[in-house]
């Protein structure tokens, strides 16, 4: 990818991060299964790896990188339990919008 792809991406799903709804930051459904969680936050873990995306001229990117990455790994970790998912989505459900 291009410095300007790269960068809209990490803005793109900073945007995500911010909103603050798991489901969206790793980018599946609310009824997604554990399997699908787990293939995404993968695929989003690797594509957000400072050491792959961080290139000399990107490195203003570096917090932002840092933050999607901490989300990405809480997002994970609550999603990634059934119990804990059930829970979250209930949670989600019930904010008023």
């Amino acid at each position: 990818l291009d410095e300007e792809a790269i960068r809209a991406r990490v803005r793109a799903r900073l945007e995500l991060v911010e909103e603050g709804d798991y489901f969206a930051v790793l980018g599946v459904s609310n009824d997604a299964t554990g399997y699908e969680i787990r293939r995404a936050f993968i695929e989003l873990r690797r594509a957000f790896e400072p050491s792959r995306i961080l290139t000399p001229r990107l490195l203003d990117l570096a917090e932002d990188v840092r933050k999607i990455i901490v989300v990405l790994e809480e997002a994970y970790e609550i999603l990634r339990d059934n119990a804990r998912r059930e829970r979250y989505r209930r949670a989600i459900d019930a904010r008023p919008e």
